[in-house]
């Protein structure tokens, strides 16, 4: 189960690599209404998968922690 975890978080951490390449594009160019709203639900998307990664850590420690218990 642990494997199937660090392979959700390789996908969110690719996810905010792209994210980011798409902030660095709205930043170097003109910014209208629709690419600052874009820019905005990005930064919310980046927010939740931050949120979403320390809740996949928190479950992993979980599982681990377990793991040692049953294990003694």
């Amino acid at each position: 189960m642990g494997s199937d975890k660090s392979v959700q978080v390789l996908t969110l951490l690719k996810e905010i690599s792209v994210l980011k390449e798409l902030d660095s594009a709205y930043e170097a160019g003109p910014k209208t209404q629709g690419e600052q709203n874009a820019h905005q639900q990005r930064e919310e998307r980046h927010q939740g998968i931050a949120e979403e990664i320390k809740a996949l850590a928190k479950e992993k420690k979980n599982d681990e922690q377990q793991s040692e218990s049953s294990d003694r």
